[in-house]
């Protein structure tokens, strides 16, 4: 690549010899002085990023090799107990069995460590779910070793309940890598709990044993990176399990944990469970943060956190398992590690109160129309909760997707050009699905509105929104103050209505083909819209495609929508019959136990008992 370079700027320079010939002696010097320092320049930076390159190779390589030459004794303990239809249980019905001595917390352990070896990471590559990035087996099963038996109502929350912990969440003796080669030295490994994390363990009583794998840099809802590979859709191997959350949403939908710990910012919890049809719970934004974990940016700098958080959160196989974490995390012990946070518990009374709430819902943003069977879930949803004596009432939107969506990237792309991303990768190449949004991050500014003609409305739409060289201090501000304002829209309809909650579509269609989400982005407006208001959300799978359902056309959807995306969109549901289909459910800023409590209403109706079945298949 080096020599094929050279020879084209070797060219250039020899045609730039003949057209200078009639320019003074000293002209020609300066030109051939400042031609050769410029291609000095670019041999040079080329020979030292592949240099770099190949450094970072060397430091996957040698994490990969300890983590798959790590021994694991607990795998072979307790195998004869097992029969051919092993009993897999929540993490509340762990914690119960543990609490009452009819279940031994190693063998548990034990008996999921060889289930997340034998689906959740295998050796055959191109079949694979490959959803774990390290495993701690041993350790925790030394631990488990040491729980007995206690009286119920004084067992901690998650008592000796196995979970997986997200890639980017610090835990101790594991690496943060985010899916980026340069966190893989052994010197980036933790050397402490995040405050979360110790809170689980600790006080909990968790047993984090497996790590889930990520998108790099955390940006996609396509779990890949060139650290710890592809991970697939246990439901469909040819699709996606979401992400940035992949992994753990994979893991929690095989069974292979009860719990998941994971972390969103724009959806990267919810997109997961929707995919893989399971249960997944963003809190406020604000309710807690996470110190010690990882922001996928250069020194783990994020200046766009102060608008739009992060947030730490569950996925699990049902929602009671979403209040216990909420249980589990809203303690003293928490607000010890962490000053900054409110000292809120978690109100059991609310999460049980019997009494019916009122439903606001609404089925499209107008930005992205929902498939029918999207549609279908929220509609059904509806009738069920009506039927269940909630008042349930259309909600008219303050603002449609075309503004939301359009905030939300604005302000994540205010740097310009993708800046603290690539800083970020410290000379490894970006993964080929970011590649559209590297390059429409980087097109020149005089270029935008003529090309914004050729690509559809929408995506012209976005192209318009960032600017290559990043927005003045003043456009940043305003953005800040457009988003105090949608807040207070939302807020004000919301009182307006009457509704305690809203409904809507997860995501507008099922599980995406491998490769496509990064040209697709603008589906995941509808995870967007709680990141941006900091309320808190969940996911719950309510049904799954009919065989009449796999397709998106034109005629279905409105004029200014019918654009590469939707062509996308109409490839996703091909195929589709099966597929998990989920409803979202949000509620205002520290409502968190009306959420769950009406996502539990929700679960209760649907009776989604559907599987994944295509992960079996590819074991080893």
């Amino acid at each position: 690549m080096i020599s094929i370079s050279f020879d084209a700027l070797h060219l250039f320079y020899n045609s730039l010899n003949a057209i200078l010939a009639d320019l003074t002696p000293l002209a020609i010097i300066c030109l051939k002085y400042l031609t050769i320092s410029v291609i000095t320049y670019i041999v040079i930076r080329k020979f030292k990023l592949n240099i770099r390159r190949s450094e970072l190779n060397t430091h996957v390589l040698q994490a990969l090799r300890k983590r798959d030459t790590k021994e694991h004794n607990c795998l072979s303990y307790f195998q004869n107990n097992e029969g051919a239809a092993e009993k897999i249980y929540s993490a509340s019905e762990t914690r119960r069995l543990i609490a009452m001595g009819r279940l031994d917390p190693a063998e548990n352990l034990c008996k999921l460590a060889r289930r997340c070896r034998k689906y959740g990471r295998n050796n055959a590559s191109d079949t694979a779910i490959n959803a774990i990035t390290e495993e701690f087996y041993d350790e925790e099963y030394n631990v488990a070793q040491t729980l007995t038996s206690n009286e119920f109502k004084d067992t901690p929350p998650l008592y000796g309940v196995p979970i997986s912990v997200k890639d980017c969440l610090a835990l101790k003796g594991a690496l943060q890598t985010g899916g980026l080669a340069c966190r893989t030295p052994e010197s980036f490994r933790s050397d402490k709990d995040s405050a979360i994390i110790q809170v689980l363990r600790q006080s909990a009583g968790a047993l984090p044993m497996v790590r889930g794998n990520v998108c790099q840099l955390l940006i996609l809802a396509e779990t890949d990176n060139h650290v710890w590979g592809k991970t697939r859709n246990p439901w469909d191997l040819s699709r996606i399990p979401g992400g940035s959350s992949g992994g753990d949403g994979a893991l929690v939908s095989m069974k292979c944990v009860p719990l998941a710990v994971a972390s969103d910012v724009a959806g990267s919890i919810r997109i997961p469970a929707s995919y893989c049809g399971v249960v997944g719970f963003k809190p406020t934004s604000t309710r807690f943060i996470d110190k010690g974990s990882m922001r996928p940016r250069k020194n783990d700098r994020s200046g766009t956190a102060v608008a739009i958080p992060t947030i730490v959160g569950p996925i699990a196989n049902n929602v009671e398992d979403c209040a216990l974490f909420m249980k589990a995390i809203c303690v003293k012990d928490l607000w010890k590690l962490e000053s900054n946070i409110p000292p809120l518990p978690f109100n059991q009374k609310m999460y049980e109160d019997k009494k019916p709430l009122k439903v606001g819902y609404f089925l499209t943003d107008d930005w992205f129309e929902p498939c029918v069977a999207a549609k279908r879930a929220v509609n059904e949803t509806i009738r069920g909760l009506t039927s269940a004596g909630y008042v349930c009432v259309p909600f008219d939107l303050p603002m449609n997707g075309w503004e939301t969506y359009g905030l939300f990237l604005s302000i994540n792309a205010a740097d310009g050009n993708m800046r603290q991303f690539t800083d970020a990768l410290e000379g490894e190449q970006m993964i080929d699905i970011c590649k559209t949004l590297w390059i429409a991050s980087n097109m020149p500014n005089f270029l935008r509105s003529f090309i914004a003609r050729f690509i559809g409305k929408r995506r012209g739409h976005l192209l318009g929104l960032t600017r290559s060289g990043g927005i003045t201090i003043t456009e940043y501000w305003e953005k800040c103050s457009e988003l105090l304002e949608m807040r207070n829209k939302w807020t004000k309809a919301m009182n307006d209505a009457g509704v305690d909650v809203i409904i809507h579509p997860a995501l507008p269609t099922p599980a995406l083909p491998h490769g496509i989400s990064g040209d697709i982005t603008g589906a995941f407006s509808y995870t967007f819209l709680a990141n941006l208001l900091l309320w808190p959300a969940g996911v719950l799978p309510v049904t799954t495609v009919k065989e009449d359902e796999q397709h998106y056309r034109y005629e279905d959807i409105p004029s200014n929508q019918r654009d590469k995306m939707a062509d996308l969109a109409a490839k996703t549901m091909k195929g589709s019959r099966g597929l998990p289909i989920s409803v979202a459910v949000m509620a205002p800023s520290f409502q968190d136990e009306k959420c769950l409590k009406v996502m539990r209403e929700v679960e209760r109706i649907a009776k989604f008992e559907e599987e994944p079945q295509a992960y079996k298949n590819i074991a080893v």
